[in-house]
């Protein structure tokens, strides 16, 4: 999508798969098994922000495990 689609945020969906905590955080299961990402655990404030964006403007957020 280019920066010039437009699209309606009341009709847009962000879904969220397998964002855990585990898995991202300094002592979760990736750090404890010596494989941290800096990439993974940048992610949740990412997300977090067009989550807070697409919500703001009338669109849904769904998470799942």
């Amino acid at each position: 999508m280019s920066a010039a689609t437009a699209f309606d945020p009341r009709q847009t969906a962000l879904v969220i798969i397998d964002l855990q905590n585990d898995f991202l955080a300094a002592d979760g299961a990736y750090a404890r098994g010596g494989a941290a990402s800096a990439a993974a655990q940048a992610l949740p404030p990412r997300v977090s922000a067009v989550a807070q964006a697409l919500k703001a403007a009338g669109g849904m957020v769904v998470g799942s495990q």
